[in-house]
C-alpha cells in the first residue's frame, strides 16, 4: 500500500543526506565499443538511416571467441502486408544516435537513438529504441518505447527485436518456459517463451561463446510475445514481437527485453563424434552417439521440438553454466526496481509487471529520484508530498 511520509521526517531525512544527480550530457555515438563491469560491448549503426544493433561482446579475463552474435540484436516491425511474422522489416534510426551514463548511481551506460516512423498495424508510429548495459557487466536491456503522434487510434501494431545467436547449426536450446520451440523454421506462435537459454555445441576451441538467458516479460502482464522465429536446435535466429494494444493519440508504450551473458570459464575439452565421459579428454571406442528428440504440445496445440543430446557431446563446464543461468531465471518472476532503472512510468512497460509496492528510482533520462524531488518540492513551498516506500 502507498504511505505518507510525515512533513518532519521527509525534512530531517533531506537535511541529513539530500544528494542531487544532474542529468548526464548525452554525447553524439554512432557505433563503437562500450565498456562497463569489464565488458566491452561493440555496438553498430545508431545512424541515421541505419538498423541499430548490438553485435558482440568481450572480456580481459574471458578467453571466449568474439563471435557471439553473428549480427546482433536488433528492434523490428512487422508492415501491414506481412501476415508472416517471420517477415518482419528493420527499424532503421532517423537521427544520429546519443550516449549517456546514467546518473542514478548504477554506472550503467545508455545508448538510443529516435527510430523512422513506420506503419504497423493501421497507423504509422513513432519509436525510440535504447540500449542500457548494466554495471555488472552481464546484463543489457533492449527497450522499444512507441509513440502514436497521429490524430488517430493505431490497432495491431506488432514490433519486437530479432537476435542472431550463434554460429547457425550448432546453436542450442539449453532451456526454455515450453520445453522447446516450434518444429518448423518461421513458425506462428501464440505463446511465445518467456525464457530461454541459448548456448553453442562448442565442437572446437574458437566456438567459445557465452551462455545467454532472454526474458521476455512475465506470464501475467498485458502482452505476451509472440514468435517469429525461434533459436536453437540447429537454428541461430530468433524473432520476439509484442503485440501492441490500441492506440490512442499521443499514447506512449513500452516493451523491454532483457539478455543476460555468462561468460563462464571454458574448459578445453573438445569433443568429437564419439561418447566421451564427461571426467575425461580421452574417447572410448563406442559407435557414435545419436541425439533423441522430444515433443511438447503446449496448451494452443502447437507442437515443440527440442534436440536431447548427449552431455558426452558437450564441454562440461557449457552445461554447468546453462544450468546456472537457469537456475538464475528467478530474477526476472517480476520487474525489479534495479531492471526497471531509469523507466519513469512501469504501467507504460507492456509485457512486464513489475515487482510489488517497488519505487521506481529513477525518470526519463535519469531524472532526480523521487524521494530527492520530493524534498526539493518541499523546500519550494509545497504543501504537501506523496512518497512511495517499499513494504517492510
Amino acid at each position: 500500500m502507498r504511505a505518507r511520509l510525515p512533513l518532519s521526517a521527509l525534512s530531517l531525512a533531506i537535511a541529513a543526506s539530500l544528494v542531487v544527480a544532474a542529468p548526464a550530457a548525452a554525447a553524439p555515438f554512432t557505433d563503437g565499443d562500450v565498456t562497463v563491469g569489464g565488458t566491452t560491448w561493440s555496438i553498430n549503426d545508431f545512424s541515421s538511416e541505419e538498423n541499430p544493433y548490438l553485435d558482440y561482446a568481450e572480456r580481459d579475463d574471458w578467453d571466449g571467441g568474439g563471435s557471439t552474435y553473428d549480427s546482433g540484436l536488433s528492434p523490428v516491425f512487422i508492415a501491414p502486408a506481412d501476415a508472416d511474422l517471420a517477415d518482419y522489416t528493420d527499424l532503421d534510426c532517423d537521427a544520429d544516435g546519443d550516449r549517456t551514463t546514467a546518473t542514478d548511481g548504477t554506472g550503467d551506460e545508455i545508448v538510443r537513438c529516435t527510430l523512422e516512423p513506420f506503419v504497423s498495424g493501421d497507423g504509422s508510429l513513432d519509436a525510440v529504441f535504447e540500449q542500457r548495459f548494466f554495471s555488472d557487466g552481464e546484463t543489457v536491456r533492449s527497450r522499444l518505447i512507441v509513440t502514436n503522434n497521429s490524430a488517430e487510434t493505431v490497432s495491431g501494431a506488432l514490433v519486437g527485436f530479432t537476435e542472431n545467436y550463434y554460429q547457425d547449426d550448432d546453436t542450442r536450446l539449453g532451456a526454455s518456459t515450453t520445453a522447446g520451440h516450434p518444429a518448423a523454421d518461421g513458425s506462428t506462435t501464440v505463446d511465445g517463451d518467456l525464457l530461454w537459454v541459448i548456448y553453442d555445441a562448442v565442437e572446437a576451441n574458437d566456438y567459445e561463446v557465452p551462455v545467454v538467458l532472454t526474458a521476455a516479460g512475465t506470464a501475467d502482464a498485458a502482452i505476451q510475445p509472440l514468435m517469429g522465429e525461434a533459436a536453437g536446435d540447429g537454428y541461430d535466429d530468433q524473432t520476439t514481437l509484442y503485440p501492441l494494444p490500441d492506440l490512442a493519440p499521443g499514447e506512449t508504450v513500452e516493451v523491454v527485453q532483457f539478455t543476460v551473458w555468462n561468460f563462464f570459464a571454458f574448459d578445453a575439452f573438445v569433443p568429437d563424434s564419439t561418447p566421451i565421459d564427461e571426467a575425461s579428454t580421452e574417447a572410448p571406442a563406442d559407435a557414435p552417439l545419436e541425439r533423441a528428440v522430444t515433443e511438447v504440445v503446449t496448451d494452443e496445440g502447437l507442437t515443440k521440438t527440442a534436440f536431447l543430446e548427449p552431455a558426452a557431446l558437450f564441454a562440461p563446464s557449457a552445461l554447468t553454466a546453462v544450468a546456472e543461468s537457469w537456475a538464475d531465471r528467478g530474477r526476472f518472476d517480476a520487474l525489479s526496481a534495479r531492471d526497471a532503472a531509469g523507466i519513469a512510468d512501469l504501467t507504460a512497460v507492456l509485457n512486464w509487471n513489475p515487482a510489488e509496492e517497488q519505487l521506481a528510482a529513477t525518470g526519463p533520462a535519469d531524472a532526480l529520484p523521487i524521494a530527492a524531488l520530493s524534498g526539493l518540492l518541499l523546500l519550494a513551498g509545497a504543501t504537501a508530498v506523496a512518497v512511495r516506500r517499499r513494504r517492510a
